[in-house]
């Protein structure tokens, strides 16, 4: 549940779609290349991200143990935040605290035993040794059991856009307990402490999550609409960052779209755009309707991992005599119509294709209701 109060900010995580056991983390996630986080600056200085390894007071420190393996799960949430922004054509990657060796800085404290099975109170005792800093969100892996996983901000935030939402402050809070170490939990709850899932979002539940799997932020919550889980990307990538790039995270979202108006975790001044990754440039091509008035222009790209993904971008003039054009994307895992409702006259939108080896387009005329219309052949 997401509450917007300052002082009681959090999302309570009791499962996850896919949770990936402690002993497996260290594997990357399906179908994304696990990153070497990177250098960003003096890995110090402005807005970042800071791991945590906190155990009870009289507790083995096994602090050696787990240095290399919390810091093996920031590279696999880098990753997946690296693929996330590849898909619209763009880069980031988290902004953590680290070594001058560029390895992420991983903090080793202790919180005192009658506190330590409770993620909110492993916050405040680590608050009171003095990690509460309004330009640090703070990722802590707790050797106890509590609720899996929770993430919140304290200074709250909403579906504004915008530098000054105070998403964009701290001190942001994302905890793990031992039962659910994992690189995909951790990357929920910091997505949550970065402002995923807004109550706003299309595919948003009442709880803070989203419902169109198979999206790291996304499973039953008891917030569902009627329906379910859809199953809107394709399981073979196992848990990404936004599936279709149209609820909270896009580096490049449509004017008129959701995340042009609201809150882009993309955005966030704790992940920066400078970096490695970025998509190989291969062309474009044009593809036209048998009748005038709609063109789809689409961008192919290859990923630095040897992957292909796609971008289009579907004009209709105030002259076509067609409301909308609805593009076909074609890939092994089906046929998908994008967008949904089509794209009103003298618009355009930007989509972004799953990524695969073959990729076909198909330009329809005529909404979603009416994809019969296709006139063009698929390419």
């Amino acid at each position: 549940m997401r509450f917007r109060s300052a002082s009681t900010a959090f999302c309570l995580v009791l499962g996850l779609s896919t949770l990936v056991p402690a002993a497996a983390a260290a594997q990357a996630p399906d179908g994304i290349a696990a990153n070497t986080a990177i250098c960003s600056g003096d890995g110090v200085s402005g807005k970042r991200v800071q791991l945590v390894y906190a155990r009870a007071a009289g507790d083995t420190d096994r602090f050696a143990e787990m240095q290399p393996r919390i810091q093996a799960w920031a590279d696999q949430i880098d990753g997946a935040v690296l693929e996330a922004a590849q898909r619209t054509g763009g880069v980031r990657h988290v902004r953590f605290v680290h070594h001058a060796n560029c390895r992420p800085t991983v903090v080793n404290a202790t919180v005192p035993a009658s506190e330590i099975n409770d993620g909110v109170k492993v916050a405040e005792a680590l608050k009171r040794l003095g990690h509460n800093r309004t330009d640090r969100k703070y990722l802590v892996f707790y050797q106890g059991t509590h609720a899996c996983g929770l993430g919140w901000n304290e200074p709250g935030g909403d579906d504004r856009p915008g530098s000054d939402n105070p998403l964009n402050s701290g001190p942001g809070w994302a905890t793990v307990d031992e039962g659910c170490w994992a690189w995909n939990v951790a990357a929920h709850e910091l997505l949550h402490s970065l402002g995923a899932v807004q109550g706003s979002a299309p595919h948003a539940t009442t709880g803070g999550h989203c419902w169109d799997d198979q999206d790291i932020m996304c499973y039953d919550d008891g917030g569902l609409p009627p329906g379910g889980l859809k199953e809107e990307c394709p399981k073979a990538f196992g848990d990404i960052i936004d599936c279709n790039n149209d609820d909270y995270f896009s580096t490049a979202p449509a004017a008129g779209t959701y995340l042009a108006g609201h809150w882009n975790v993309a955005n966030s001044q704790f992940l920066t755009a400078s970096g490695p990754g970025a998509p190989v440039y291969t062309g474009t091509r044009e593809v036209r309707t048998a009748r005038s008035g709609a063109t789809a222009y689409v961008t192919k790209y290859q990923l630095p991992d040897g992957r292909w993904t796609a971008k289009a971008k579907i004009v209709t003039n105030s002259g076509s005599p067609f409301y909308s054009s609805v593009l076909a994307a074609r890939t092994p895992a089906g046929v998908r119509y994008i967008p949904p409702a089509g794209v009103p006259r003298g618009t355009a939108a930007y989509v972004t294709v799953d990524a695969s080896t073959s990729i076909d387009f198909k330009l329809c005329e005529g909404n979603a209701s009416a994809k019969g219309g296709c006139t063009a052949t698929w390419w």
